[in-house]
């Protein structure tokens, strides 16, 4: 790359109980955003399966794609030190310092967007100095390289989780706390293994909540 490199980042799987969290990254020279553009990219909620797996096959076309994984156990020794919103500002500062671009721009998950930005230049190696940032609401579908990015996550995680699915042979759906069949799952192999699967954010609520039950449960049997 040439021209002035621009980086657009987002997460996709910050709240679920199982599974990894994904920060994606897309890089492109600000010459090829209109050719971004003309691939359709919007942000990846609004995509379905096929169209987000579609333009994911065809970023790499035009730009590159960075992507920082963060795995259940990973988070869950995190948080000992560190709240969520932290991990996730060190994945985007991670994201940056191996990306090495001119100009940044996020999806803001907080209210302040210059502090934001303050936080993520904290944790850098690099020279936060030299790089030009935005963080806005709603960037993943104001601005085509976050979209891009969505894209990248959302993509990652959705394959992570038909994984687990294959893996553990049961469709628990998306994951997240208020997924019905998540809650089946976990409840189920923790009645059989007497232990929740490896994939597990143990730190998580639920999980306790879960774990707990069944430790009850265990007692009344004696």
């Amino acid at each position: 790359m040439t021209g002035k490199k621009i980086l657009g980042i987002d997460e996709a799987g910050r709240g679920p109980v199982i599974g990894s969290m994904f920060i994606g990254g897309f890089l492109v020279e600000e010459e090829k955003l209109e050719e971004l553009e003309n691939l359709g990219v919007k942000d990846s909620k609004k995509l379905s399966d096929k169209k987000r797996e579609s333009i994911r096959d065809k970023l790499e076309s035009v730009g590159d794609v960075f992507l920082e994984e963060i795995t259940a156990s990973e988070i869950d020794d995190l948080r000992e030190v560190m709240s969520l919103n932290e991990i996730e500002l060190k994945g985007f500062a991670d994201l940056v310092d191996r990306a090495e671009p001119d100009e940044v721009i996020m999806d803001l998950p907080e209210p302040d967007g210059n502090r934001f930005i303050g936080k993520v230049k904290d944790l850098l190696d690099s020279d936060g100095e030299k790089i030009d940032f935005t963080a806005e609401h709603g960037a993943d579908d104001t601005f085509p390289v976050v979209s891009a990015a969505s894209i990248v996550a959302k993509s990652a995680r959705e394959s992570h989780v038909e994984k687990l699915q294959q893996k553990y042979g049961y469709d628990f759906k998306s994951g997240y706390p208020h997924d019905e069949p998540t809650i089946e799952f976990l409840e189920k192999f923790i009645e059989e293994k007497d232990r929740l699967p490896e994939e597990t954010r143990l730190s998580w609520s639920t999980a306790e909540r879960i774990l707990r039950k069944h430790q009850q449960g265990s007692l009344q049997d004696f």
